[in-house]
């Protein structure tokens, strides 16, 4: 397999899923806003998906991918009988969840929204108990993603969220818009959308042969034994990055409404280069690195690291200047319209900037992770998660109160890049990693690249500022292209000239034995 085609493969479905939800994003902003409503949904939409980076994201993937890959190669019935006993386990489990959650939630809602309105927490509360079941469906669409990413599937498992994504976007087209601004049709989507996922990859897997079907085979005792002391670490790590993002939450709940709406609507742009190169790379680089530490090729692994870095960062760098620089026209063409005016748009764009100061950090964590995780350590990244944790804590309280949401983006980058530095030096002391030469290299081409990008997009948006500004949408969304095409093309073409465009190496030598 070869991990930049394969890569690149998930980071093109990420992009798609990525546009659709910009569609579905522009649509609620323009019948929602930014306002109570806007905010309840918000906190519906997070509750589950606190859980879903525990039992269907990092801490399931972490455990389960190397397993099922490992017993798949050893024998494919072994493989097929532990995952259907791990099935059968976590939807008995998160049944159970579930129920407790609906019971408990007003008790749940008042813990994120310490400081909130009492009309705010009533919504919130309904409206999570309608969104709640969607981290049952997600998380069993986590297993059939794993699954279909350990036989080398990838674009399946990667477009299930673009599917997801349609099924909401079909609501939000057909239903009456002010029904829809009242929320509760968008949280019923929400839930349904993971129905949609979990379809989408589970009868893939049906028809690649790898059965579905509820059951608990006692062959497989020892291979869930071993992905239970694998994710219950993992899932306190998760649970650990997940108590940051509460107490983002939480932090907002105390600044004027629609401070969750701000960081919500700042989280939809920010996290689309992590989803091209952070996901693309940590779905595909956990099973290499599980194969290559499982044949004991060292020197690939290390080479290979190395090289996802250099990937990653081709992406990141310019990005992060991107995104710095455009964040207000930005938010402006994609989402001032209807209820989203002019105050809002300021407000996302200040957010955009501060969560945009991170992302290299974002995705660093993402590869280092996965290298931890491929050598079947969960400990470590717990250990830096609740590092982060504090620091981000520490950081909410000092900067909230001057900066307010603002504040609250730069205590989480600033935790992220604190994450970041301590998992690779963390790495590099165990002769987990080794940052070589060309890495260092490749790094100073990149930032020369990025740094004359910056001065391109300077250059053309001084010249076409009215247009961003136009009533028309057309002279808008052209303005918007024209900034994104000069600053690809000027990126592009330095990166060319400075020779860092070199997917054919990548695509020939990553994964090869030709480094031991």
């Amino acid at each position: 397999m070869r991990l930049v085609k394969s890569a690149l493969s998930v980071a093109f479905f990420t992009i798609l899923s990525r546009m659709t939800g910009f569609v579905r994003d522009v649509l609620m902003a323009k019948y929602i806003g930014t306002g109570l409503i806007m905010d309840a949904l918000v906190i519906a939409i997070k509750i589950p998906s606190f859980l879903r980076r525990i039992f269907a994201e990092g801490a399931f993937n972490a455990s389960f991918v190397p397993l099922f890959a490992g017993l798949n190669v050893e024998s494919p019935k072994k493989a097929q009988d532990f995952m259907q006993h791990i099935l059968s386990l976590m939807t008995a489990i998160l049944i159970g969840v579930v129920i407790v959650f609906e019971i408990l939630m007003p008790l749940i809602v008042k813990v994120f929204l310490v400081g909130a309105k009492p009309e705010l927490c009533q919504l919130a509360i309904f409206f999570s108990r309608l969104t709640f079941p969607f981290i049952l469906l997600i998380s069993l669409t986590a297993l059939f993603s794993g699954v279909l990413n350990s036989i080398d599937k990838f674009a399946i498992a990667a477009s299930s969220p673009l599917a997801g994504n349609l099924s909401i976007i079909a609501v939000l087209l057909v239903f009456d818009p002010l029904q829809i601004a009242q929320g509760t049709d968008v949280a019923v989507a929400i839930m349904a959308s993971g129905l949609v996922q979990l379809l989408w990859v589970a009868i893939p897997c049906w028809l690649y042969g790898i059965h579905p079907t509820f059951r608990f085979h006692s062959s497989s005792s020892q291979a869930v034994k071993s992905f239970g002391k694998r994710m219950i670490p993992a899932a306190i790590g998760s649970g650990a990055l997940q108590i940051n993002l509460m107490i983002d939450v939480m932090m907002a709940s105390l600044l004027p409404i629609g401070t969750n709406s701000y960081l919500y609507y700042a989280d939809r742009l920010y996290q689309l280069p992590i989803s091209i190169t952070g996901t693309a790379m940590g779905t595909v680089l956990l099973p290499v690195l599980s194969r290559l530490w499982r044949e004991q090729k060292v020197k690939s692994a290390l080479y290979t690291q190395n090289r996802a870095i250099e990937f990653a960062m081709l992406i990141t760098l310019p990005a992060m200047v991107g995104l710095m620089y455009l964040a207000e026209p930005l938010v402006h063409v994609l989402f001032e319209r209807g209820k989203f005016d002019a105050y809002s748009t300021q407000a996302v764009a200040s957010t955009v900037f501060g969560f945009a100061t991170g992302l290299p950090a974002y995705i660093l964590i993402k590869i280092f992770s996965s290298s931890f995780f491929a050598r079947q350590d969960t400990l470590t990244p717990i250990l830096t998660a609740l590092a982060s944790m504090l620091i981000n804590v520490i950081l909410n309280l000092l900067l909230i109160y001057k900066l307010k949401h603002l504040g609250i983006a730069l205590a989480t980058s600033i935790a992220a890049w604190s994450n970041a530095a301590l998992l690779g030096w963390l790495l590099s002391r165990r002769g987990l990693i080794a940052f070589d030469k060309p890495l260092g290299h490749y790094l100073v081409k990149t930032g020369v690249a990025s740094a004359a990008t910056l001065g391109a997009l300077i250059i053309v948006y001084s010249n076409c500022r009215s247009w961003i500004h136009h009533t028309q949408f057309f002279h808008r969304i052209s303005a918007v292209g024209l900034l994104v095409a000069v600053g690809l093309t000027v990126y592009m073409v330095v990166c060319y000239i400075l020779g860092c465009l070199k997917f054919h190496e990548y695509q020939e030598h990553l994964v090869t034995d030709s480094h031991e």
